[in-house]
């Protein structure tokens, strides 16, 4: 049986890396851990714990998905809802 030990990486997406540099590093104290990109296009990922952590892809054309509400089903094309902490989201 496959014992997990958590998820290496979510990649996402966002148009202003800077300010997602601000947000899950300077803010909730991330660490920065990764900065590679291409030419044209930043990457960096940052550290959640030892195995987890979000990375970001600098594409200055993304644009949002429509509003809608957490866990609300949707029609049509499909964006990444969500991502939940262990404990149903409450702190330990």
């Amino acid at each position: 049986m496959i014992q997990h030990t958590g998820i290496h990486h979510l990649a996402l997406a966002t148009r202003g890396m800077d300010a997602t540099i601000r947000f899950r590093r300077d803010l909730p104290g991330m660490r920065l851990v990764a900065g590679p990109g291409r030419t044209g296009s930043r990457q960096h990922a940052f550290e959640v714990s030892g195995h987890d952590m979000p990375a970001f892809f600098e594409w200055p054309e993304v644009l949002p998905p429509p509003g809608k509400g957490q866990g609300v089903s949707v029609g049509g094309p499909f964006a990444f809802d969500h991502v939940g902490r262990p404990n149903g989201g409450k702190r330990p």
